[in-house]
């Protein structure tokens, strides 16, 4: 299968982030095939609290109108992120991909969410974004974690949504753990 017919397979796992994202921009049409529902849907329940919590004493109807304007958003946005993690969550260099996928798109997605929340008039729109970018960051880094590890992808690379919710802890503690592990490596490193 060629790539123009391949509509939600992996891609390469030894090809580089621009041969990828140049693979992406040939065939941009494999972002709806893999949209991933389950990025979208974790997004929306860990996403939609900011913008509820920072709009809550305005009243119910800002509330629900900010909480509106971001479950509808989140959704869409969250669901081709979490396709272009799936894509090219694999490319290397890895520290590059890192930083494509934890910071440039989300960026690029926060400009978007900023936008829209400001023509809605959200209220508190700055510290309700403040804690949006933070949060972003982190569940960027944790989706590219859990999709390197096979959680959280859909399409034929995809399993069963009820097995990565099982599988979701163990990930969380993983990830948390990640940085001091890789941290004390390096301290026994430089003892030696």
């Amino acid at each position: 299968m060629n790539r123009s017919e391949r509509k939600d397979g992996p891609i390469s796992p030894d090809i580089t982030l621009p041969a990828a994202l140049l693979d992406l921009l040939r065939s941009p049409r494999r972002l709806l095939f893999l949209w991933n529902w389950k990025s979208a849907l974790l997004s929306l329940f860990l996403r939609g609290p900011i913008f509820l919590a920072a709009t809550v004493h305005r009243g119910w109807r800002s509330s629900a109108a900010a909480l509106g304007t971001e479950s509808v958003f989140c959704v869409l946005t969250a669901g081709f992120y979490g396709a272009i993690v799936q894509m090219l969550r694999n490319a290397k260099p890895e520290w590059l991909t890192g930083v494509f996928l934890t910071l440039m798109v989300p960026a690029v997605f926060q400009v978007f969410e900023y936008w829209l929340h400001r023509l809605r008039g959200t209220p508190h729109l700055r510290s309700a974004e403040i804690v949006s970018v933070v949060v972003s960051g982190i569940s960027g880094l944790f989706n590219w974690y859990a999709m390197r590890r096979g959680t959280l992808l859909v399409g034929s690379e995809g399993g069963n949504f009820g097995t990565d919710l099982r599988r979701l802890p163990r990930l969380v503690f993983g990830f948390l753990a990640l940085l001091p592990r890789r941290l004390a490596a390096r301290m026994k490193r430089m003892q030696q």
